[in-house]
């Protein structure tokens, strides 16, 4: 009973996850001169920052915005995945789902705020990339 509701149960979350529309877009890391980290830019007008409050602690915040021009755009989670090299490194996707075509939109730019929190060292290396998904027909 548990294995039949399963399969229909993952078949859902594939659907919903989408799958990519093209390749990925890789954001621009660009060192902060203030606090230690990197300012993030990147596709759909993403704007933030990838930091740590202070070089003993191991959590690194990454904090953006994007602004996309229409409604009925959504940010899924994003996937992280750290290396664990020397130096260690992290990979971090954003996947973004476009609004369908044909579907009605309001010509509004609309903010979407991104907030994620990670280990790694001090050392890590960091590439952010970007990838807009559609759903499966």
């Amino acid at each position: 009973m548990k294995a039949v509701l399963l399969i229909p149960l993952a078949m859902m979350c594939m659907l919903l996850s989408g799958c990519p529309c093209g390749p990925d877009t890789p954001g621009q890391l660009t060192p902060l001169s203030g606090p230690f980290g990197y300012g993030v830019t990147g596709p759909w007008d993403f704007a933030g920052t990838l930091t740590k409050d202070s070089l003993d602690s191991p959590t690194w915040t990454l904090e953006g915005t994007f602004t996309f021009p229409t409604s009925g755009y959504y940010v899924l989670l994003p996937q992280v995945q750290v290396m664990e090299s020397m130096p260690e490194q992290v990979r971090i996707r954003i996947s973004v789902l476009g609004p369908p075509p044909g579907q009605a939109v309001l010509p509004v730019l609309t903010p979407v705020p991104v907030n994620l929190s990670l280990q790694a060292s001090n050392e890590a290396v960091f590439d952010i990339r970007f990838v807009e998904t559609c759903l499966v027909p």
